[in-house]
């Protein structure tokens, strides 16, 4: 597309008789292979009066899977490809810029580096590293407002 033809105003003013229809979930507790497509950081504030901690930093992934390669949960789904976006907390160090690799910190991204295998001392790591990875996801559902919405339970090696 050519940007010089997109006019912001025809596209803003366009309308449609269509309404936008919410795709089925993917059952909960299947477990499927899923390429990390990105993976970005992004801080956070928490406004809640009783949140122990009241900011911080967050990996959210994008997590691409192919259900062409699962043709019973394509058929449940009716698209063959699904983004999830799991997001990990991390704990930081005082200084806030600086992710916290003590013992017993950062479970959740302990987990997704175990299941690339990028877990090893010694071996260099970077967060960007893990895009293009394959990874398996073990599917659950949360509830919200009467409605079921799958998001990512666990993951392991591929």
């Amino acid at each position: 597309m050519n940007d010089s033809s997109f006019d912001p105003n025809q596209f803003l003013d366009a309308t449609t008789t269509e309404a936008l229809t919410r795709r089925p979930p993917i059952p909960a507790g299947l477990v499927l292979q899923g390429i990390i497509a990105d993976a970005a950081a992004r801080s956070w504030v928490s406004n809640k009066p009783e949140a122990k901690v009241k900011s911080g930093i967050s990996i959210d992934f994008k997590i691409e899977i192919d259900l062409t390669s699962y043709p019973d949960v394509l058929a449940v789904v009716k698209i063959p490809k699904v983004t999830m976006t799991p997001n990990v907390m991390l704990d930081m160090k005082e200084d806030g810029k600086s992710i916290d690799w003590s013992t017993g910190k950062n479970g959740g991204l302990r987990r997704y580096r175990e299941a690339l295998g990028m877990n090893n001392p010694g071996e260099a790591f970077s967060i960007r590293q893990m895009v293009g990875r394959p990874i398996l996801v073990k599917v659950k559902h949360r509830t919200y407002e009467g409605e079921f919405y799958d998001e990512v339970d666990s993951v392991a090696k591929a």
